[in-house]
């Protein structure tokens, strides 16, 4: 296998093994960097799941996928955005990564361009190259506001493109992509055949007055669609590693091919286990969005308040990304200091985006005492002081 520059080890885990090592040495840690609900897994899954073990669900599934499960996807799905998708349209994966990187697997070969939006989430760069060595990574950056500049997503499009790969809402910056721009994007894409990747996995976690526009309201692209998502962010599943790919019935042919191969099939009793969320209301959303956006506004404030970082509002999920400019540092460095002199770890902005070395992500997925006491240590630190970089000392 060829291994390119974009396949390196991942930010998000260098930096939450620093901090696993510091803690274990007796640190006190503020965890703000992986992003995953602070939230048991609701109760009727577990117990669904415990039901599937005892009754015999630990063997072999078929490789799509449960077929009762797949049945339900696809109900949810076309209840939703009025589509017609049927089982056969759906693989389910051991989470959301394989989903993505089969997708990309499955449509590229040498020379395809594919289209990033920058900041995007930290695994695509190494997954696309992983799936076609020789394809071409187009990153259209968006703004300062982290809004989609039009002719820029113009000019990246165009009939080289393979695929134009997203999440939305957006990790990192919490942004939701509005529907000007979801009509350009599939506007663009099928002006030039391309296909459109859609991980939609932080779609219920939208703060009031939101609202996610799936691509699969778009009928006209669904020939050239695959969505990916899953149960990690929604219902606090990440250990369970279940997602699933669903779109265009000639990508998932091939995309199970892969599964054939190289999973087998996903957790049988895991994937039982699942069912149940589609046959009980996800009451626990609600509450735990509104306790997201009470600990935000909390943690925006604070943020833009110091004299060294502003910070946009996200819109959704539970990350925000803040300029750190003004300390005159890249994120490396700012992100190495920042847990040295506070204990604090983040993540550096320069895993989402060449383009993002003067930004920092912060998870909010953590009980607002943490949060606060992180403010404190934020207004206490100085960010002048000299930086060791995560690769040497920490």
């Amino acid at each position: 296998m060829i291994f390119q520059k974009e396949v390196g080890e991942s930010l998000t885990y260098k930096f939450a093994q620093a901090a696993a090592d510091m803690r274990a040495n007796g640190r006190e840690i503020i965890s703000l960097g992986l992003g995953e609900p602070d939230f048991k897994t609701p109760q009727y899954v577990l117990d669904a799941t415990s039901e599937a073990m005892n009754t015999g669900f630990t063997h072999y599934s078929a490789t799509q996928g449960l077929p009762e499960f797949r049945e339900l996807i696809a109900g949810d799905m076309n209840t939703r955005f009025g589509a017609e998708y049927k089982a056969a349209d759906i693989v389910v994966t051991p989470g959301i990564k394989p989903a993505v990187y089969f997708a990309l697997c499955a449509l590229l070969e040498p020379g395809d361009e594919v289209v990033l939006f920058s900041p995007y989430y930290v695994s695509y760069p190494a997954m696309v190259k992983l799936a076609e060595p020789q394809a071409i990574i187009v990153n259209v950056a968006l703004d300062r506001s982290f809004r989609l500049d039009p002719d820029a997503l113009r000019k990246a499009v165009n009939p080289r493109t393979k695929c134009i790969l997203f999440n939305n809402p957006n990790n990192p910056t919490g942004k939701v992509f509005t529907k000007e721009e979801i009509d350009l994007l599939v506007s663009l894409a099928l002006e030039n055949d391309a296909w459109i990747i859609s991980d939609e996995v932080y779609e219920k976690l939208l703060y009031t007055g939101g609202t996610q526009i799936g691509l699969a309201s778009y009928p006209d692209i669904r020939h050239r669609l695959i969505v990916t998502n899953g149960f990690s962010k929604s219902h606090a599943m990440t250990g369970w590693r279940l997602g699933y790919a669903i779109g265009a019935h000639d990508a998932i042919v091939k995309i199970n091919k892969l599964q054939q191969h190289i999973n087998t099939n996903t957790c049988t009793f895991v994937q039982k286990g699942a069912c149940s969320i589609y046959t009980h209301k996800p009451d626990h959303i609600a509450p735990y969005v509104a306790e997201l956006e009470r600990r935000i506004d909390f943690f925006h404030k604070e943020l833009n308040d110091l004299p060294y970082m502003t910070a946009v509002k996200p819109e959704a999920g539970f990350f925000c990304f803040a300029d750190i400019s003004a300390t005159g540092k890249d994120s490396n460095s700012f992100c190495a200091d920042l847990l040295h002199a506070t204990g604090i770890a983040s993540t550096p902005g320069i895993a989402f985006g060449p383009e993002w070395d003067s930004y920092v992500r912060f998870s909010f997925a953590v009980p607002m005492a943490t949060l606060e006491r992180a403010a404190g240590l934020l207004k206490a630190y100085n960010p002048k002081a000299e930086a060791c970089r995560i690769d040497s000392d920490v």
